[in-house]
């Protein structure tokens, strides 16, 4: 997988929670491997809460915005803090998406 490629996967994961094989493959095309945690799920009907596939109590893996965060900090980057998820996965990705055309360009 591209740098590229990495970065519109995550922009497609809005709001995801990543299994740790997704994150490694995804953290790998920039050259370290991403954190994961294991995470408890809400219990059903929480407002905003962690819903895991299958009904599953807990899962380990990390959430996509928190990736793309990563790969910014690996990179020495800074995107604007937003207080979203799927807002602070966007511009975490924007921030990605400028550096790497900048860096194609030098």
């Amino acid at each position: 997988m591209t740098q590229q490629e990495a970065v519109a996967y995550l922009r497609d994961c809005d709001h995801l929670f990543l299994k740790p094989e997704t994150v490694k493959k995804l953290t790998k095309a920039f050259g370290f491997e991403g954190s994961t945690y294991l995470a408890k799920a809400d219990p059903p009907g929480t407002f905003k809460g962690l819903t895991l596939a299958g009904g599953a109590k807990e899962a380990r893996g990390q959430d996509a915005d928190q990736v793309a965060c990563e790969i910014c900090k690996h990179l020495k980057l800074e995107p604007p803090f937003m207080h979203g998820r799927g807002s602070q996965l966007r511009t975490a990705c924007d921030t990605i998406e400028e550096h790497l055309k900048k860096v194609a360009v030098s």
